[in-house]
């Protein structure tokens, strides 16, 4: 009897492993599909941690004369992909995924054909929908909607549809980013919020009460300091090859007129700051 348990409770485990392993599509095997207007979409699951470079290369040979069309700057991510913006129309093109591993070790996936887009189509909810609209689909949970970053050359995310309310929610009362739909149902932008640089006076060249322009350097006699100054149209104004004293005063006769000026100040021939100053007109 415990026998006939034991080859029963093994022969269980052996099939829920098969069939988790079969629902898992990990590399070396991926997607690829035609989503219409010249654009070919790849992705893959990456279930590897130490993949160091992730390249998609494309040839209308399915067995030689690849060529790189995208590299990952993100090869470790476990969800990723690329569009192809510029595929070939009216051709039959193949794709491949190169991968290589800490150490050198690559892998190069057998090459695949685009197959077919068909669009799934995505009620755009409001902020007051319930998920009963959702759940009243019963196909709501085998759907899915891809997330991408800025121009749709990368995949950050896939989320099942049942999940897609309230991950549209924590991007819009969480983060400053910008969510924009596509022509497709399926598929979403992540645009991410870039703050405007604010400008801040340097500590080493300033302009004082009068409008002059003062550099203090305290470590001017320690060190070797060369100044660099260009106008806006980033030619050269005028330089100073040594800054020999620690408080110095230029007159505004070395700029030939107000406006904002740019520069550059060297310790030991090692850029130490990248700055701006306002020259203005004189009283």
């Amino acid at each position: 009897m415990i026998k006939r348990i034991w080859i029963y409770t093994t022969l269980v485990f052996f099939i829920m492993n098969s069939y988790a392993l079969k629902a898992q599509d990990t590399l070396p095997n991926f997607t690829v599909r035609d989503i219409g207007k010249g654009k070919v979409q790849v992705s893959w699951v990456n279930p590897y941690e130490n993949v160091v470079q992730m390249i998609v290369q494309r040839s209308f040979d399915s067995t030689k004369y690849f060529r790189s069309v995208f590299s990952s700057i993100s090869p470790w991510l476990p969800q990723n992909g690329f569009v192809d913006n510029h595929a070939p129309v009216g051709y039959k093109v193949f794709y491949r995924v190169h991968y290589v591993f800490e150490g050198g070790k690559y892998v190069f996936t057998p090459s695949q054909s685009p197959q077919n887009y068909t669009p799934i189509k995505i009620v755009r909810v409001n902020d007051d929908d319930t998920d009963d609209d959702e759940t009243n689909n019963n196909n709501s949970s085998k759907r899915e909607v891809k997330v991408y970053r800025n121009n749709r050359d990368t995949l950050i995310n896939i989320v099942s549809y049942k999940d897609y309310k309230r991950y549209k929610d924590s991007i819009n009362k969480q983060t400053k980013d910008t969510i924009q739909y596509t022509e497709y149902d399926d598929e979403i932008v992540i645009k991410p919020y870039i703050p405007k640089p604010v400008w801040k006076a340097s500590v080493f060249v300033f302009t004082n009460d009068m409008g002059f322009i003062r550099i203090k350097i305290p470590l001017a006699k320690r060190n070797r300091y060369k100044i660099i100054f260009y106008n806006e149209r980033d030619e050269l104004v005028f330089s100073i090859k040594h800054v020999k004293e620690p408080d110095l005063v230029l007159d505004k006769s070395n700029f030939k007129s107000a406006g904002w000026y740019f520069f550059e100040l060297y310790e030991n021939e090692k850029l130490i700051e990248k700055n701006k100053i306002y020259v203005g007109k004189d009283r």
